[in-house]
């Protein structure tokens, strides 16, 4: 849900020096990670980055969209999240009718959804237990749906570091990751899910699995979801407790992104296909699922602009993620990244396409 105005007044000018001084002193491999990651300029402030809005998970899945992603913030006590910082501020300015925040469920312990806190920590479904519940509950009702992609971004940390009185974001340690994997099963069971297991098989390694091309077709997968995770900055040292003891996801639920060459690997990130023209192509067909982004910082939406868009369709990335599946957009355009009919398409690079 989109954020109150009143935070991004009060929070934006904060934010945008914090940021621009962590990619100054950044080194320059990760700035170029960075800088090829969000191309973008701001279009008017910092905050436009942020000035999106999503439909209700059940709305975007009736739509054909078959990629949904979450972001995690670890809560094991509960309560971290239910009163943010400026919601603190404008309240002790008297504001009021603050947009509504689901204090009693911020409150109950377990993982959340969210996307920053103290600046974009409106949800649809705060708890990552309820998340799972609305996925169910529509893949209940649509039995032999086509397979959905999950992706699970953990937050591994927040602004209590420079911005005094910011919330204390929880450790995303052992634990957490653990919590993750309970919950998904708790509320799907195994024989809804496609797992790092399914995919190895008797191959030695999850990449070597993937390399072998032993991907299941999408009928086989049909009913199913396959959860993923994202790791932030590539940071795979933060990833260490759900990796060590599961070098080839052993038992876990999730896929991890990854690199080629990573015994781990068969899912890769690429969000900007216009970077270095070939890579995705190159990747997909050597058996990595791969996701990129056909539209980045709101900037293609609000400039009615379809290269990147065009390009990551044609680059034959199996996972396109857009925050815009309707037309007219908010901002009032026709950009439109449309679900595929049934939630699926034969892929351009690898598939013999019928016309």
């Amino acid at each position: 849900m989109p954020a109150d105005p009143r935070v991004m007044k009060i929070m934006g000018p904060r934010l945008k020096p914090l940021f621009e001084s962590m990619q100054k002193n950044m080194p320059p491999d990760q700035a170029a990670v960075m800088k090829e990651e969000h191309p973008n300029p701001l279009t008017d402030s910092f905050t436009d980055a942020l000035d999106y809005i999503q439909a209700p998970l059940e709305m975007q899945l009736r739509a054909g969209v078959r990629s949904l992603e979450l972001d995690l913030q670890a809560d094991p006590q509960g309560g971290l999240y239910a009163n943010p910082l400026p919601y603190r501020e404008l309240r002790q300015a008297g504001e009021k009718d603050l947009a509504p925040i689901y204090e009693e469920q911020l409150r109950q312990p377990g993982m959340k959804v969210f996307h920053l806190a103290d600046v974009d920590f409106r949800s649809q479904c705060p708890r990552f237990h309820q998340c799972l519940t609305l996925l169910r509950q529509w893949s209940d009702a649509n039995p032999g749906h086509s397979p959905v992609f999950i992706l699970l971004e953990p937050k591994l940390s927040g602004l209590e570091k420079v911005v005094p009185g910011a919330s204390a974001v929880g450790a995303f340690d052992k634990a957490a990751f653990d919590e993750v994997d309970a919950d998904i099963l708790s509320v799907f069971g195994r024989d809804r899910l496609f797992t790092p297991d399914d995919l190895r098989g008797k191959h030695s390694t999850l990449e070597g699995a993937a390399l072998a091309n032993a991907w299941p077709q999408v009928t086989a997968v049909r009913g199913k979801f396959l959860f993923l995770f994202l790791v932030p900055g590539l940071n795979l040292k933060a990833f260490a407790p759900y990796l060590e003891g599961h070098d080839s996801l052993e038992g876990r639920v999730a896929f991890v992104q990854g690199l080629p060459g990573m015994k781990h690997t068969a899912f890769v990130m690429v969000d900007n296909a216009l970077a270095k023209p070939g890579r995705v192509s190159d990747l997909v067909r050597k058996g990595y699922i791969v996701r990129s982004r056909a539209d980045i910082d709101t900037w293609e939406a609000r400039h009615d602009d379809v290269h990147r868009k065009d390009a990551t369709l044609a680059s034959g990335a199996q996972i396109i993620s857009t925050d815009y599946p309707q037309s007219p957009n908010i901002y009032g355009n026709d950009y439109q990244v449309q679900p595929f009919a049934g939630g699926f398409r034969c892929n351009p690079v690898v598939a013999s396409c019928a016309k």
